[in-house]
């Protein structure tokens, strides 16, 4: 294997990472899907020198993972990357031994370039940032002839890329006193596929259409879709008689812009929008405005200052940092397993993915994935870009009832929906 005669260099995981390594397996894998869609079939010897001219600036991404005696960490990976042609489902476990140490893959499918990141690594801001750059790259070297010289000699995406600081440290304040704890939430149940498997539903649709069915409730775009989202699982898994534990979702949150901190790292935090219905005759209008509610009093900074706090404290104490990895390890799981019954569903709203002017006529959109968890056996996305915006859905279920519950919901409301599915058959929808 050849080596790449780069400097070695390494990096703590961040706050929030340290968790992902220990609850791992292949049934619950902690991958996410990015995925670019060109207006072009992909050449993958050219994307593949793009990948790797481009790998040395992303500090967040070369790297390979080892493990020392108090915690673990990531250093500098001197091996190339490869790329693949999409042939398994999205979303499934990566094994380091198949990637060259890498806790990333790149496949390539038709005209799709997917980057597929564990999320050790970063969140979907950061992996959207790699992907983009990816492409420009990818792009320069494809249509050579369509640039300058000096824009061909360029690197496009590569601000901050190298910045691997850690956000939930860098921003901690000592706790107030405040713990964090759901409530044990609703969950979805139904037969399962087996494990590793994914059906995969896309609906498309024009913002202007979901902006002004949004402007009827005065609502948000992500707090329309979580109202959505919630009341068609109630209408659907509970036939609109309510169920007894609360329908909660778990809305990502992007930390950089609330606390100016741009780093390549995870920097996330969440919503939980918790909704008890438990009674018949919730109306859509009642579910949107308990979900505004909640995201008023939630969507702040001091709330976000408050769970930093939270997370970032143990991490801070040193009676923490002097326990050995394994036992670390140990107590990360349990926690983990007493506190994983608070979601009924995640909803992770990127937003409008921006491209450099340069690029845009070589796009056609873009996709999100993640993949599902035993506990949230169906879990959504969404971005947009040039007015149309992507809802994802991603699922271990053989039944796609709710996909269908949300789909003709915003069809009901006047909302033209387009549908891309993969490992689901049109008779399900």
């Amino acid at each position: 294997m050849i080596k790449r005669n780069v400097p070695t260099r390494w990096h703590k995981l961040d706050n929030t990472a340290h968790l992902f390594p220990v609850v791992t397996n292949r049934r619950y894998t902690n991958v996410f899907r990015m995925t670019a869609v060109l207006h072009e079939e992909i050449d993958p010897l050219l994307l593949k020198k793009a990948l790797n001219e481009i790998l040395p600036f992303f500090a967040a991404f070369n790297v390979r993972m080892r493990h020392g005696l108090f915690w673990s960490y990531l250093e500098t990976n001197r091996a190339n990357a490869q790329v693949w042609q999409e042939e398994e489902s999205p979303c499934r476990y990566i094994d380091p031994v198949e990637t060259n140490r890498f806790l990333f893959r790149v496949l390539y499918y038709k005209k799709r370039i997917h980057l597929e990141t564990f999320h050790v690594l970063t969140d979907g801001t950061g992996a959207m940032r790699f992907l983009k750059a990816i492409c420009y790259r990818y792009l320069q070297l494809a249509h050579a002839d369509s640039f300058t010289p000096e824009q061909r000699s360029t690197f496009f995406g590569i601000e901050n890329a190298g910045d691997v600081q850690d956000g939930y440290i860098e921003n901690y304040v000592r706790a107030k006193g405040k713990a964090f704890r759901d409530p044990s939430a609703f969950h979805l149940k139904g037969e399962r596929r087996l494990a590793g498997e994914l059906g995969v539903v896309t609906a498309l649709m024009p913002l202007p259409a979901l902006k002004a069915e949004c402007m009827r409730y005065d609502a948000t775009i992500g707090e329309y879709l979580t109202a959505c989202i919630a009341f068609c699982i109630y209408e659907e898994f509970t036939h609109g008689h309510g169920t007894q534990k609360p329908i909660s979702v778990f809305v990502p949150v992007n930390l950089r812009p609330i606390f100016g901190t741009d780093t390549s790292l995870n920097f996330f935090s969440k919503l939980s929008i918790i909704l008890p219905l438990h009674t018949e005759g919730f109306t859509f209008q009642d579910v949107i405005a308990l979900v505004k509610q909640q995201f008023d009093e939630k969507l702040t900074r001091e709330e976000f200052e408050q769970r930093l706090a939270y997370t970032a404290s143990s991490e801070m104490n040193v009676f923490t940092r002097l326990i050995p990895l394994p036992l670390k390890n140990g107590i990360l799981r349990i926690v983990y397993e007493n506190s994983n019954n608070g979601s009924s569903i995640v909803l992770s709203n990127l937003g409008p993915v921006q491209i450099e002017e340069l690029f845009r006529p070589y796009f056609e959109g873009f996709r999100f994935l993640l993949a599902t968890t035993p506990k949230e056996p169906l879990k959504t996305t969404a971005c947009s870009y040039n007015g149309i915006l992507a809802l994802n859905f991603s699922s271990e279920l053989e039944s796609h009832r709710l996909e269908r519950r949300i789909i003709r919901h915003l069809s009901a409301a006047g909302i033209p929906i387009t549908l891309e599915t993969g490992g689901v058959s049109d008779e399900a929808l």
